[in-house]
């Protein structure tokens, strides 16, 4: 019966090519190919490439077609194979000496085709990179596209990605670069040649090289120097796209902290928030920009005051001088806002003590069940030394009608280690609660109050 059942299912698969409206018209231009007339040749090589992957059953045609006597038909058969794609791998070695033995024009074409199979034509890159100093432009620029299409695991044509940033054509440079940075750490050995294209003189070839460094994230880190320096490009996209690398690196980046900080006053607020992002992306090691990070939190756009805020807590304790600053968003007019900054609090654990009662007060008055929750969970992280918000924590527990606040203000009565009738009655009570979230929770704070205390509750 799963032999029939299979039987059948192909059938009908072969049926969904073989019987489809375009298999005809593929089949009837695959076999003018052959034709005596070299125009009917190209005219059916050309209709096959505007089908795309439709044409797929004609790939052993074209592949024939790229010996033809004709270079027209030769391009028109190599197009219209990377316009099919993948599918088109079995004619990548015909393609390959079709490269080998053609003009610039066919050259082209077939480099073309063999990017669209990205990966699948690796084995074409040895014959690719003998055209790397071939005087047509265009082949050149195909060359590096074809290469950069290969994948991070292509290690063997990062030499000849390498000795294109120096070409004298700004397409190539462009592609080569690109194709680098697609390349990931596997072009590591070449930051430097890459870094220098930093200086060049066109804007957009600036930003793509700042770009691909960037996605070799921390093999790039001995470009940081060279990255902080385009910070101060004149042209935005350049700062933008420097900022952005850096914060890839992460840690590797510290160096180019103070650079970041001066984009907070940027202009463009879209450089002001990839400023933040990245100094975020820093995380502890950008504690020098905390100055500039408090100050920005007067931004007039609310997202970059958001992204301040988020790098704030993601520096850490180290940040614990813009404790002030935060807390004056628990009266923020955006909920969203308002949990920021707590969230950011609770990362300072109790560094952030001087706050208890003020988040106490946000725990039993915020209208927004999220901020409510943010503020236990800040007080939780605060561990002993939240002690002075206890009768906030339990009245929560009994009233809140946010089920996940009375949770996480059991765990914080727990963290705080402070039991007696009162704490222990209201978490008792919880414990009864058919909630099994809030009913585990007591119950587990329980035990750990009562071990705190040697049994004695």
């Amino acid at each position: 019966m799963n032999k029939w059942k299979n039987w059948t299912l192909a059938g009908m698969v072969g049926l969904a090519i073989w019987g489809s409206p375009a298999f005809g018209q593929v089949e009837d231009l695959a076999k003018k190919l052959k034709s005596d007339d070299v125009a009917t040749r190209k005219a059916a090589a050309y209709s096959l490439g505007r089908m795309g992957p439709q044409a797929r059953t004609a790939v052993g045609a074209l592949a024939d077609a790229l010996a033809d006597q004709d270079a027209n038909v030769r391009r028109s058969a190599a197009i219209a194979l990377g316009n099919i794609g993948p599918a088109a791998k079995p004619a990548v070695p015909k393609l390959i000496a079709a490269f080998k033995n053609s003009d610039a024009r066919v050259k082209r074409a077939v480099a073309f085709a063999l990017s669209s199979m990205g990966p699948m034509a690796r084995e074409a890159a040895s014959v690719l990179a003998n055209a790397a100093d071939d005087t047509d432009v265009g082949v050149r620029t195909s060359v590096a596209a074809a290469m950069a299409s290969f994948g991070p695991g292509a290690k063997e044509v990062v030499p000849t990605l390498q000795k294109m940033l120096k070409d004298n054509d700004l397409m190539v440079r462009q592609t080569a670069v690109m194709g680098l940075g697609k390349l990931g750490a596997n072009a590591g050995s070449t930051v430097m040649d890459m870094a220098a294209l930093l200086n060049d003189s066109d804007a957009t070839l600036r930003s793509q090289t700042a770009t691909a460094l960037g996605m070799l994230g921390v093999s790039s880190r001995s470009a940081v120097a060279a990255l902080a320096k385009a910070t101060e490009d004149p042209e935005e996209m350049v700062r933008q796209s420097a900022i952005l690398s850096l914060g890839k690196m992460g840690p590797s980046a510290r160096a180019a902290v103070p650079a970041i900080g001066k984009l907070l006053k940027d202009p463009n607020p879209e450089i002001r928030y990839s400023a933040a992002y990245s100094l975020a992306e820093i995380g502890p090691d950008a504690k020098l920009a905390v100055g500039p990070l408090v100050e920005a939190l007067d931004d007039t756009d609310l997202q970059v005051v958001r992204e301040c805020i988020y790098a704030l807590g993601e520096i850490g304790v180290d940040a614990k001088a813009s404790l002030p600053d935060l807390a004056k968003f628990f009266k923020h007019p955006n909920p969203d806002v308002r949990k920021d900054a707590i969230d950011a609090i609770s990362v300072m654990g109790p560094s952030a003590s001087g706050l208890v009662m003020p988040l106490a007060q946000v725990l039993m008055g915020d209208k927004n069940d999220h901020v409510r929750l943010a503020a236990a969970y800040a007080i939780n992280e605060m561990g002993p030394a939240g002690k002075p918000a206890v009768g906030a924590l339990v009245s929560a527990l009994k009233s809140d009608t946010y089920i996940g606040v009375r949770e996480e203000c059991a765990h914080a009565l727990a963290a705080i280690r402070v039991g007696g009738p009162t704490v222990m009655n209201a978490l008792k009570e919880a414990a009864d609660n058919d909630d099994p979230a809030l009913s585990q929770a007591a119950k587990l704070a329980l035990e750990d109050l009562k071990a705190a205390s040697g049994g004695d509750n």
